[in-house]
């Protein structure tokens, strides 16, 4: 399956580096989500906004702040003809749980989530969520590693350069 059979495309939001916080948050409130891909004049993807992002600013006192001044400054994208399995492979490995879909030309064509995953799963009768994909990716690997995050847990990318042992899970 291809990321261009899960994304969100038709109801996409998206905003611009000049955009304020208040109305980006009133954007993905009145959307019903939690980030909005960051673009410039010609659609092209500069990052990404997530309402985290929003409120640890707020938290900070940034309230003037715009979405280019508090948005992490690496973006990590997926294109519409990717495998599912690459959508896995980008999450899991960068412990992200959006991607912007781009074309070829880097323009913004949607989204992709784990709640895209996860519902696109479940309404295709697959009911086992850990089963893999033929180059080992899968659904649960995936949720493991983005909520890993939250835990202190180190990324894939950084076990690799790290000495740090620890304890894995696998499915």
């Amino acid at each position: 399956m291809k990321v261009k059979d899960v994304m969100t495309a038709t109801s996409l939001k998206f905003c611009s580096p000049e955009t304020k916080l208040h109305i980006a948050a009133k954007t993905m409130k009145a959307s019903n989500c939690g980030a909005l891909p960051v673009v410039d004049k010609q659609k092209k993807v500069l990052g990404i906004v997530t309402d985290r992002d929003i409120c640890l600013s707020l938290a900070q006192k940034r309230v003037k702040a715009t979405v280019g001044q508090i948005m992490p400054t690496k973006v990590f994208t997926i294109k519409t003809d990717d495998d599912i399995s690459t959508a896995f492979r980008q999450m899991r490995t960068n412990q992200i749980g959006r991607l912007p879909v781009i074309d070829e030309q880097g323009k913004l064509k949607g989204i992709v989530s784990l709640h895209n995953l996860i519902n696109n799963t479940i309404s295709n009768g697959k009911e086992d969520l850990g089963a893999f994909s033929s180059d080992g990716e899968n659904l649960l690997k995936t949720i493991q590693a983005v909520t890993d995050r939250y835990n202190g847990k180190i990324s894939v990318k950084e076990k690799k350069t790290s000495t740090l042992k620890r304890t894995r899970t696998t499915f």
